[in-house]
């Protein structure tokens, strides 16, 4: 039965049809849970008070495809996105010692930020394929006497055999979101007048 090359056909062709039905592309809906990564609790703020608005301009709630030739593969963001990355900045502000208040109330900071490039775009040549996924903020910091704008991202390019799962896309997306806020917290130039 070892050399019979019926059999290695067979159990060959089956270890295909296993790979294909286990890269089988469905939806997903990627959680975005973004984490900080800055230096100490810092007195930068000083007390100052920072109201911060994030908002989604990137024009859809599509990520990407998992499968580029499957239009029944998308991926979105889970709909706590938006707060959840509000929330993140506004524990990081906290902890460079700034005071939070709700927006529209007067602040000696007012941070907009706009999240525009949450992206996942995976070739569809070859067995090898390349997965490009990205993370972009822009921000506008208006203080009392300047405004100061901002771009913060983060990418990467990798080769993939089989299509990610949900954790392994949920796991890059939010490295990269993670890091492009941490950068826009530690960015001196927008709470410096």
């Amino acid at each position: 039965m070892r050399n019979n090359p019926a059999s290695r056909r067979l159990l060959l062709s089956l270890l295909c049809l296993a790979l294909l039905a286990a890269c089988a592309a469905t939806p997903q809906i990627l959680p975005v849970q973004p984490r900080l990564d800055i230096a100490a609790e810092s007195e930068r703020g000083r007390g100052r008070t920072m109201a911060i608005e994030v908002v989604d301009a990137r024009g859809t709630d599509l990520i990407g495809l998992r499968d580029p030739r499957d239009h029944q593969s998308a991926i979105t963001a889970a709909p706590e996105m938006l707060r959840n990355i509000q929330q993140t900045l506004e524990q990081g502000f906290r902890r460079q010692g700034f005071t939070l208040i709700e927006l529209g109330d007067q602040a000696d900071i007012a941070l907009e930020v706009r999240l525009t490039r949450l992206g996942y775009q995976r070739s569809s040549a070859g067995l090898l394929k390349d997965l490009e996924t990205a993370a972009e903020f822009r921000v506008t910091s208006v203080m009392a006497s300047k405004t100061m704008d901002g771009v913060y991202s983060a990418a990467r390019t990798k080769d993939t055999l089989v299509t990610p799962s949900l954790a392994a896309n949920a796991d890059v997306l939010n490295e990269h979101v993670s890091t492009a806020l941490s950068k826009l917290v530690a960015d001196d130039r927008l709470t410096s007048e």
